[in-house]
């Protein structure tokens, strides 16, 4: 497990032609798994109040909340024309991700036992730890939390590497097992959200599904660029936008017998100075 890091890097012009505006890209794009196989962590759950957003850059200043960060993207202006236009976003966004997708919690699973009851071994989902049980006991308003130790007939035994034990407490005065809550609250992964509803028949989870964003139609935050050096310039076609690079554009040209920029701009040279002869 890691912090999770990331920095702005100055991508490297490619050898290429033509080549996609993600050659540009400042950082690099997460999805919600590649973001946990770099980081161990799970990345936030998605916020429906945010733009969708792949990317994160940890080296904003954050002291502040009024604090913001300025980034260049390729965007189409007013003109209807595609270019470098600013992004400015709060430092707070700039600096996290908002991925769509369902977050995973780790599974919860429940050791066996070596315990016995009359000599059968114990179901070690009755199982749980004395602080467990106690903080659960507190959060439904339990009360009379009580370890069970069997009768002379069935004498509950524990070996000695056995930390567990069951402990029972009341809510509402009905009797409730800490391992059976403990089982219920995390079915679906430790951490998984939800709440306890105290019903007639004892405390139920309900677990509350996140939002995942999946459905959503709204574009994302576009990726921050770097500047188009001199030899670059954008160009829009059925694919959308890209970039091409001129003086290899111009090779091209040139290899096919095509007048290039360069040629035509000779050729106005040499069309100014026979002008110039003849006036």
């Amino acid at each position: 497990m890691s912090t999770p890091v990331s920095a702005p890097v100055t991508p490297p012009q490619p050898d290429l032609e033509c080549y996609g505006i993600q050659s540009l890209a400042l950082f690099v794009s997460y999805t919600r798994d590649s973001y946990l196989a770099a980081f161990g962590v799970q990345a936030p759950a998605w916020d429906p109040t945010r733009l969708t957003k792949t990317w994160f850059d940890s080296t904003v200043d954050t002291s502040n909340p009024a604090n913001t960060a300025t980034y260049n993207i390729v965007a189409v202006n007013s003109s209807g024309v595609w270019g470098l236009q600013p992004l400015s976003i709060a430092a707070g966004e700039a600096a996290t991700v908002n991925l769509t997708g369902s977050v995973t919690y780790p599974p919860y699973t429940v050791a066996p036992t070596d315990a016995t009851s009359g000599g059968a071994v114990i179901n070690p989902d009755y199982l749980s730890l004395q602080s467990d049980a106690q903080a659960l006991m507190a959060t439904l308003s339990g009360t009379d939390l009580t370890e069970e130790t069997g009768n002379a007939s069935f004498p509950i035994l524990y070996p000695a590497d056995e930390p567990r034990r069951i402990w029972d407490f009341y809510v509402n005065g009905i009797l409730c097992n800490a391992g059976q809550l403990l089982l219920q609250m995390n079915a679906n992964g430790i951490g998984a959200p939800g709440s306890w509803q105290i019903t007639a028949s004892g405390p139920v989870w309900t677990s509350t599904p996140s939002p995942t964003g999946l459905t959503g139609t709204s574009a994302p935050r576009p990726m921050p660029v770097r500047n188009l050096l001199p030899n670059e310039q954008l160009q829009t076609g059925l694919m959308g936008v890209s970039v091409i690079r001129t003086d290899l554009e111009q090779q091209q040209e040139a290899q096919a017998g095509q007048f290039t920029p360069d040629d035509r701009a000779t050729l106005q040279q040499v069309y100014q100075m026979l002008s110039s002869l003849t006036s």
